[in-house]
């Protein structure tokens, strides 16, 4: 058995798909991507092979820029049909964005077996398009679909040793933004959590992002070592991202989410919407900064029982994730 897997554009789509790669052997594995450079520094580390293709979305583009993305488009699913048959792969696992649509016709055009991974907690478009084709289609949210088998989001190995309860006193908040850091966080937040560094310590990650000059927040463009940070982290703030999520859930971590506004199709908000649904967390949109002061539902949060919340965050179905779906595809 050989399987393809089509993987691009961010980390929510790369990083699963190599989780649930892990479980075959190198030689069963070949990777169709995107030629941007942060792709193939992701991949090269992996050593597993990988295609990298001059592709990109379609979305956002100008209507020059898409009348030519469909020109070039069957010269790319041509180059693409012809690595799949030397490779001889027999199945296809499509991990949604603009390089699942590749991965779906050459399916179409093999007629090799199709396998779909969506993260969120609504179906992208290409997985969409693609879903009537599929035989199994593996879910990080519940998305109540015929042939759907909901086995949560694989994450790395570092994130499957992590208990909330591993330090009793936790003395960090943490914000994230995504791998790519937030402006509007950066701009928005800072006063309103300010009130929370007379007690706790508060790491704000910016990206590429300039911070403001704020004494008493810890201001880092990069944190290389997250899972271990969370093992000291009382709470977090964030965006809600698919993968952030299943981060959050599988170690427990109470949460105050910041859905992205312009997601596609809304689906930060569902997502966090979801882990809250026990009571783990709380949704503050983009759109209360703009209405008023949230320093308040931000101190009231911190006041609550974190190891509550944390039960009602924890969540281990993302923690086995990566075999399960493995083992599906292998045994059809």
């Amino acid at each position: 058995m050989k399987l393809a897997i089509f993987a691009a554009g961010t980390g929510g789509h790369i990083f699963p798909a190599l989780s649930i790669a892990g479980q075959f052997k190198k030689e069963q594995i070949l990777f169709f991507a995107s030629n941007r450079t942060i792709e193939k520094d992701i991949f090269k580390k992996s050593e597993f092979n990988v295609v990298h293709l001059n592709f990109s979305g379609f979305r956002g583009k100008s209507l020059v820029k898409k009348i030519f993305w469909l020109i070039k488009l069957p010269f790319i699913l041509y180059s693409t049909l012809n690595k799949f048959k030397e490779f001889e792969a027999d199945k296809i696992l499509i991990m949604g964005g603009y390089i699942s649509i590749l991965g779906y016709l050459v399916s179409v055009l093999s007629k090799a077996d199709l396998y779909i991974h969506e993260q969120n907690s609504v179906m992208g478009t290409a997985n969409k398009i693609a879903s009537k084709r599929a035989r199994k289609i593996f879910s990080g949210f519940h998305l109540g679909l015929q042939n759907e088998l909901h086995l949560g989001n694989p994450l790395r190995e570092e994130f499957h040793k992590i208990s909330y309860l591993d330090i009793p006193d936790k003395k960090n908040i943490l914000v994230l933004g995504g791998s790519q850091g937030s402006s509007f966080l950066i701009k928005n937040l800072p006063e309103s959590i300010l009130p929370l560094s007379k007690k706790l310590k508060i790491i704000f990650q910016t990206g590429m992002n300039d911070p403001p000059f704020i004494k008493n927040i810890e201001f880092v463009e990069f944190i290389n070592n997250l899972p271990e940070l969370l093992r000291s982290t009382q709470f977090i703030i964030c965006r809600s991202g698919a993968i952030t999520v299943a981060e959050i859930q599988a170690c427990g971590i109470p949460a105050i989410f910041i859905p992205l506004a312009n997601a596609v199709d809304n689906h930060q908000f569902l997502n966090a919407k979801e882990a809250c649904k026990l009571g783990g967390g709380i949704i503050i949109n983009e759109s209360d900064f703009l209405r008023s002061d949230c320093s308040e539902k931000i101190l009231s949060f911190s006041n609550k029982n974190m190891i509550e919340l944390s039960k009602h965050m924890k969540k281990d179905l993302h923690l086995n994730s990566a075999k399960r779906i493995s083992d599906e595809i292998k045994q059809d």
